[in-house]
């Protein structure tokens, strides 16, 4: 556990020094006892055991964090928290455009604080001393000096005035589970009735239930990366219009590059049709299905496109189009879901190897591979297990 007396010790020299030796080190869990008894030689077993937990963080933190990650300092649950860089400043920012001063509530160790910093006066707070002081020391670190820094507790009366706009992230962890009621968050999400921000942009668990938001108006935006679904935001405040969805697909070759940004918004259109399966397969992102846009991708791909079942969100269509919002294959045939029939199937077609994908289907694709007795060779396939019709089915596939 990092305090802040050793978190004090990893800012000096000292510790600056010892996390750079630690950065050229072997730390793998196996070694942990060797090296926590090489450390504590030189250092007190608390400023051993914050370095090496901080310099194994920083490793993991890389690909959340980005380069800058081996100037920054975090706790484990707080990096698990913490929004990617990708998301942080191209969509979370993005939300405050044309305000001069944002209010990053919640801060924790400042992921999304150093990125507000980049373009307004930020004011930063948390109730966590370690955390808070984390975030200073990231922000300072990567040059971001116009944030100010608050402890205070969230659900009592705001620490300022004069804030138009504010960025809040409530804890969704405690004693190490995640939280799934915006109810038991803390501070509960209850508190944004009292405050009277022009724009307030808060970040949920992706899984959110819709339902819990409805008093709250505003729109929710589900946010993919590279294929994951990462967060939902609520982007409310007193000029918020009635609630509706949205869906921001975010595409990144590596740490500083943002490749592609694609945003689908809710027309309120009825659901497309159903059809038999056709010529090709598609999977939305699956920020498009929890944001309920699939006829939205329609016309964005400007193709017809067909649901295969009222409740799965597999799309069918005749036409191949290209695009990050969803994944496509070529489906080669299909059948009632029979494993002797599919068996034959894939014998008769010379299938020997299969990739196993699924949506309502209680087999999992290592039960179906097994029970498939496979050779080995030949050609390889895709078998999708779905419903079509409301009925278990089999969709046999190629990668385009």
């Amino acid at each position: 556990m990092i305090t802040v007396e050793s978190l004090r010790f990893l800012q000096s020299d000292t510790g600056a020094d010892l996390l750079a030796e630690l950065a050229t080190t072997d730390l793998a869990e196996a070694a942990t006892l060797q090296l926590l008894t090489r450390l504590r030689k030189r250092y007190s077993p608390d400023n051993a055991a914050a370095a090496l937990e901080t310099a194994r963080l920083r490793i993991k933190g890389r690909e959340k964090l980005g380069n800058s990650v081996d100037r920054m300092f975090f706790t484990r649950e707080a990096l698990e928290q913490a929004s990617h860089h990708a998301i942080s400043r191209s969509v979370h920012v993005g939300s405050f455009d044309g305000y001069d001063r944002v209010a990053d509530l919640g801060c924790g160790i400042g992921a999304d604080t150093i990125h507000l910093a980049a373009q307004h006066a930020v004011v930063a707070v948390d109730l966590d001393p370690v955390r808070l002081l984390m975030a200073q020391s990231n922000c300072a670190a990567l040059d971001h000096d116009s944030a100010a820094f608050i402890r205070a507790d969230l659900s009592r009366d705001l620490p300022f005035a004069n804030v138009r706009a504010a960025f809040f992230d409530p804890a969704r962890r405690a004693n190490g589970k995640r939280i799934f009621s915006v109810k038991d968050y803390h501070p509960s999400l209850a508190v944004i009735h009292q405050w009277p921000f022009a724009a307030l942009t808060i970040k949920l668990s992706p899984g959110v239930d819709l339902k819990e938001l409805d008093a709250y108006g505003g729109k929710v935006n589900f946010v993919s990366l590279n294929g994951d679904l990462k967060e939902a935001l609520l982007c409310t405040g007193l000029r918020a219009s009635k609630q509706a969805t949205q869906a921001t697909v975010i595409t990144y070759h590596d740490a500083e590059q943002i490749e592609q940004i694609e945003v689908l918004e809710n027309d309120q259109l009825a659901a497309p049709p159903l059809r038999n399966p056709c010529g090709y397969l598609y999977e939305p992102d699956p920020a498009v299905i929890r944001a309920g846009l699939l006829s939205e991708l329609a016309i964005r791909l400007g193709i017809e496109m067909y649901r295969l079942d009222e409740s799965i969100a597999y799309l069918t269509a005749d036409t191949h189009v290209v695009s990050p919002l969803a994944r496509a294959w070529i489906i080669d045939d299909w059948m009632p879901f029979n494993l002797k029939k599919l068996r034959a199937y894939l014998r008769e077609h010379g299938i020997g190897r299969v990739t196993v994908k699924k949506r309502g289907s209680p087999i999992t694709p290592e039960e179906l591979i097994a029970q498939l007795k496979l050779p080995g060779g030949g050609l390889e396939g895709v078998i999708v297990l779905t419903h079509v019709a409301g009925q278990p089915a089999v969709l046999i596939c190629r990668t385009l």
